[in-house]
């Protein structure tokens, strides 16, 4: 869901005939009026729908194909007057019309190149953990491209939500440039004092859990569906599992919120190591976060590679009695920290 949007991203989604689904609406120009209440109505059950499924983007200013076997394909940008409708406007139907207020939606206003004051609105909604309800006073739902009222148990379904922890997977990218070292710990090494010292770079993926809901998160288990292009092997002491997306070979790594307390140490002087005790989970208050768990030998290391930047890295979350959490997030777009010595 945080995704930023650009032109180029949406002529890719009408060249290569990406369908509508759960996720995912494409609505004309003509979707937005100032002077039809109705639309105005439809504006708030497209959104309270998607809110109530699975959340998802609306993507205001695309036309769908006319023909009836070509529904729900993308045709062209049907650019909208961004000096007639403003995102100001948008912002205030959806917040006046939808009850309760649904949190953290995000407008963006895509300037395109069909028209100088022409833009594409692309309206973000998150799943919410609560029903919200149309300004018509009915609940609705996303279900086969389209938003229909949804039954009572529905409802109380969705109410349910507020019961169970909401965990969402936020990354940071650690790179940190160190000098290598030529010998063993504890031996002094005698070497040419001309001779260049040498440098390695680890960039390393580091995964947080985030709480998002009301409830304390007790178990988290996250699946990470990583590129194999963009890793980098390094001392892997179970035989990884490799698999196909969309041609694409992904490899598949585990997360928990676990630790181990270092409890004492064996050996001596630079020989010595920690020893650990059992494993326990780390309990996830709600809005905190958490590290999930890691080690020298499980590091998710990856490749600084131009060209590869443009892949995902894709995660689904399990915890407690929640239902599953999936998302995405571009190689590109996650947050770098350099942790170098200078």
């Amino acid at each position: 869901m945080n995704k930023l949007w650009n032109e180029k991203e949406i002529l890719g989604l009408i060249k290569n005939h990406i369908e509508e689904n759960l996720n995912l609406d494409y609505k004309s120009a003509e979707s937005l009026s100032k002077s039809s209440d109705s639309k105005k109505k439809e504006i708030a059950k497209d959104v309270s729908a998607m809110a109530n499924s699975d959340g998802g983007v609306i993507i205001y200013g695309v036309k769908e194909y006319d023909a009836s076997e070509m529904r729900h394909l993308p045709e062209k940008i049907d650019p909208i007057d961004r000096n007639d409708i403003s995102k100001e406007w948008l912002e205030q139907i959806i917040n006046t019309n939808i009850f309760p207020r649904i949190s953290n939606i995000i407008i963006e206003p895509i300037p395109t190149s069909v028209s100088p004051n022409g833009v594409i609105y692309v309206v973000t909604i998150p799943k919410s953990n609560t029903a919200h309800q149309a300004s018509d006073k009915r609940y609705y739902k996303r279900f086969n491209f389209e938003s229909t009222a949804m039954y009572d148990y529905e409802i109380r379904d969705i109410l349910n939500r507020a019961q169970t922890p909401v965990i969402n997977i936020e990354f940071l990218i650690e790179k940190e440039t160190y000098e290598v070292s030529r010998g063993i710990p504890g031996i002094p090494l005698f070497v040419d004092h001309k001779q260049e010292p040498e440098y390695r770079t680890d960039i390393e993926l580091l995964v947080y859990a985030y709480n998002n809901g009301k409830i304390l998160a007790n178990y988290i288990n996250c699946v990470l569906e990583i590129p194999e292009a963009i890793l980098i092997k390094k001392d892997e002491r179970t035989t990884p599992e490799i698999f196909l997306k969309d041609g694409i070979p992904f490899e598949k790594r585990f997360r928990k919120n676990t630790d181990r307390d270092v409890i004492g140490a064996s050996g001596s002087g630079s020989f010595s190591y920690p020893n650990y005790g059992p494993t326990r989970y780390i309990p996830v208050l709600p809005k905190t976060n958490v590290s999930l768990s890691t080690n020298s030998y499980s590091r998710i290391l990856l490749k600084d590679t131009p060209e590869l930047r443009d892949l995902k890295i894709y995660w689904t979350v399990y915890a407690d009695n929640a239902e599953p959490n999936t998302g995405e997030s571009f190689y590109k777009d996650i947050k770098v920290k350099d942790k170098s010595l200078k």
